[in-house]
């Protein structure tokens, strides 16, 4: 069974790249990556401490995440020029 995802963070003009999370009582955060196929998958995840206590601080944890994993994403290319 496929899960949707419950909250997702992805900037308006990114296409590849988004932060999801996939609700009730998960404390994890799925940094995914697009491509034909498999579709979206996890490129990583973060475990956070506790879930946040309303949806603000949550937008905030995602967009703190996708700013971070876009980074290492960047960080990863550079490394195998």
């Amino acid at each position: 069974m496929i899960m949707e995802p419950t909250m997702i963070y992805q900037p308006t003009a990114e296409k590849n790249f988004r932060v999801t999370w996939y609700g009730g009582e998960s404390t994890q955060l799925h940094f995914e990556k697009y491509r034909e196929v498999p579709g979206w998958y996890d490129r990583d995840v973060r475990t956070l401490g506790k879930l946040p206590h309303g949806l603000k601080e949550m937008l905030l944890e995602m967009e703190t995440y996708y700013h971070d994993s876009i980074i290492l994403e960047q960080e990863r290319i550079y490394q195998r020029m």
